[in-house]
């Protein structure tokens, strides 16, 4: 039969195929978001009746949707939520003793923590209870790593985003359990100059590239900066010297120095910095917000993610939705609830039955049902469950 049209010979098709098997690869081996099925239903182990003290943020509507769910099972429970100091007045209404469960969007920082250990002599028992969101505004949304679209790097790892963003240091902070139930600072995180990625050579570009300092941008704000400090650089505080500093519009003064340091001015100059790298936010780099003013977030066509890997062997994972929704990308954030837990003490029941509750099938299928967060793997609640009891 004669080819029509110039089909392609088998070998062009072959090569086709070869050529896209890394990226066909790559989706095959994304999971799926993950079921509340596989979650065990809640079955309370005791009957709570009076008074539930609920002070922090209300997680966008999750946390009263969550104490009506509850309510269900345990009809003679009062609960009581505040929400005015939203997170970051969450540990000190507990350990002021105004508060049993302190709700937080934004993981404790270490001088949240302080006022409570020095209270109590240990820290908070943190609790995840969600994955944080992919590209919205307000739901705890993950962190993209961004280049600009003529930068030919490929992927990265979290030890090379360490070496990149951070600076040589003498240690790191251990926190909660890995501390003991303190806050500890160890050499087991130090390492020297020497260490540090500063040229894109280091990682592997060659010929114009080689050479190429690298410039780094990323957020100020300590809600964001201490969540990246603590996910890549072991919560140390030590930057890249010519890290600049950019924060959300919401943040900055309203004038024209205020105006100079916004996000978008950030995503704006990596555009026409070729040897540039940022942190950011993937609402504001593909254009998916809508400003306080209320106008569109512009969108930067000039940027690419990267995908990243959690070790320099495991696979690079690209952000996506479902990549953040099962865990397996990286630099994604979670919704949690801090509870007062003595080391080697039983926690107070009715804490632990609530806790109980928003771990289970039901719990996650209220969260899951908001829209704002993603439920919880199933393996991954098993973790968080050892915790009520440990």
């Amino acid at each position: 039969m004669k080819r029509l049209f110039g089909a392609p010979s088998r070998r062009t098709v072959c090569t086709l195929l070869l050529s896209a098997l890394p990226a066909l690869l790559a989706v095959g081996a994304q999971a799926q978001t993950p079921p509340t099925s596989d979650v065990p239903p809640y079955k309370p182990d005791v009957n709570v009746v009076g008074g539930l003290r609920i002070a922090g943020s209300e997680l966008k509507g999750n946390v009263d949707l969550l104490v009506e769910g509850f309510k269900r099972f345990h009809p003679g429970v009062v609960v009581s939520t505040n929400f005015m100091t939203s997170s970051e007045g969450a540990l000190g209404m507990m350990y002021a003793g105004a508060s049993d469960v302190a709700p937080m969007g934004d993981d404790a920082k270490i001088t949240d923590q302080m006022p409570f250990y020095n209270a109590y002599r240990y820290v908070p028992t943190e609790i995840s209870i969600a994955t944080g969101g992919y590209d919205m505004r307000g739901t705890l949304f993950a962190w993209a790593i961004v280049v600009n679209k003529d930068n030919p790097l490929a992927k990265l790892s979290m030890d090379q985003l360490d070496r990149i963003f951070g600076s040589e240091r003498t240690g790191g902070w251990e926190i909660g359990a890995q501390a003991d139930n303190n806050l500890l600072f160890t050499a087991k995180y130090a390492r020297g100059p020497e260490t540090n990625i500063r040229t894109w050579g280091q990682l592997g570009l060659g010929g114009d590239w080689a050479a190429k300092p690298i410039q780094t941008y990323g957020y100020v704000a300590p809600g964001f900066a201490t969540n990246f400090q603590r996910q890549v650089l072991h919560w140390s505080v030590k930057w890249n010297p010519n890290f600049k500093e950019y924060l959300e519009a919401k943040e900055a003064t309203n004038d024209a120095n205020g105006k100079a340091v916004v996000s978008q001015r950030m995503l704006e100059a990596l555009q026409k910095d070729k040897y540039g790298i940022a942190w950011a936010a993937l609402m504001h780099v593909n254009g998916t917000c809508v400003n306080p003013d209320g106008s569109k977030c512009p969108g930067y066509a000039g940027l690419k993610v990267i995908p990243l890997s959690r070790t320099a062997t495991s696979p690079a994972v690209a952000l996506t939705a479902d990549n953040v929704r099962n865990r397996s990308y990286p630099l994604i954030r979670d919704a949690y609830i801090y509870v007062n837990k003595a080391p080697g003490k039983p926690l107070d029941p009715k804490v632990r039955e609530f806790m109980r509750f928003v771990l289970s099938r039901e719990g996650q299928e209220i969260i899951g049902k908001s829209g704002i967060y993603t439920p919880l793997p199933a393996s991954y609640i098993r973790e968080q469950l050892k915790k009520l009891d440990n």
